[in-house]
């Protein structure tokens, strides 16, 4: 299953992976809003949201006072995206693209954002490189770039499998049960993401199938560095996930 097609098909349904998606969508975008204005400052407002899915990110910030315009793969999730946003009368624009080719014109944004661990579904580092590469065409002197990523750690011997439950949620009057199991190919991870109903046994589960790289977020940090962002740093503790931050500088 490509990446494109375990999105398109995830996107009904991608509310699910959070306990509340609404509550995610506002505490995120605080989060985001306030590293933002932290290291890029009040007038930072123009935001690319490179992989910006069914709009979790995108549509915090907007309702922030953000301009975004949000990028992805996934044509679904780019739909859902926009109807959320028209839904709540936030004004979404969005092109469906690979963030290694991003159709923006340079320096035109404040801040590229890249959040959720997206860029791990990339094959390769230097893959991963030239996709920070597009964020840092596009940022303006003076802005920069934010990265969320897992922390993995160490991966563990080939063939290693871990179960990663989300638990039970409820949706349009039935009950669900959502797990990720993750297969270890040395430095890559098959995953295999499971939706199946608490309500009827016999009904079919939902399996999607996609396949991540294990980067260290410090090998992704120097890959920010070597595309030509300055003052790379890593910030725990404000987001779900580790950030990194990068500036472009002003030459």
């Amino acid at each position: 299953m490509s990446v494109q097609t375990f999105y398109d098909e995830l996107a009904p349904l991608y509310h699910l992976v959070y306990e509340d998606w609404e509550a995610t969508v506002a505490r995120q975008g605080a989060a985001l809003a306030s590293l933002i204005r932290e290291h890029w400052g009040a007038g930072a407002r123009t935001v690319l949201d490179a992989a910006v899915g069914i709009g979790t990110q995108a549509l915090g910030l907007l309702a922030r006072g953000f301009r975004v315009t949000g990028s992805d793969l996934s044509h679904a999730a780019v739909n859902r995206a926009q109807r959320e946003a028209a839904a709540r009368h936030l004004p979404l624009t969005c092109v469906v693209a690979d963030f290694r080719a991003l159709p923006v014109r340079a320096a035109t944004v404040d801040v590229a954002i890249v959040c959720d661990n997206s860029l791990a579904h990339l094959e390769t580092p230097r893959d991963i490189e030239t996709a920070l590469g597009e964020c840092f065409r596009c940022a303006r002197p003076g802005g920069g770039c934010l990265v969320s990523l897992r922390d993995y750690g160490s991966p563990p011997p080939s063939g290693t499998v871990e179960v990663r439950p989300y638990g039970e949620r409820a949706w349009a009057g039935r009950r669900y049960h959502l797990r990720q199991v993750w297969t270890w190919q040395g430095p890559r991870y098959d995953i295999s993401f499971e939706i199946t109903s608490a309500d009827n046994a016999t009904d079919c589960a939902t399996i999607l199938k996609s396949s991540c790289l294990a980067i260290p977020v410090a090998q992704v940090a120097e890959l920010m560095k070597v595309v030509g962002f300055q003052d790379v740093r890593r910030v725990d503790g404000r987001f779900f996930q580790p950030v990194l931050v990068g500036t472009r500088p002003v030459v």
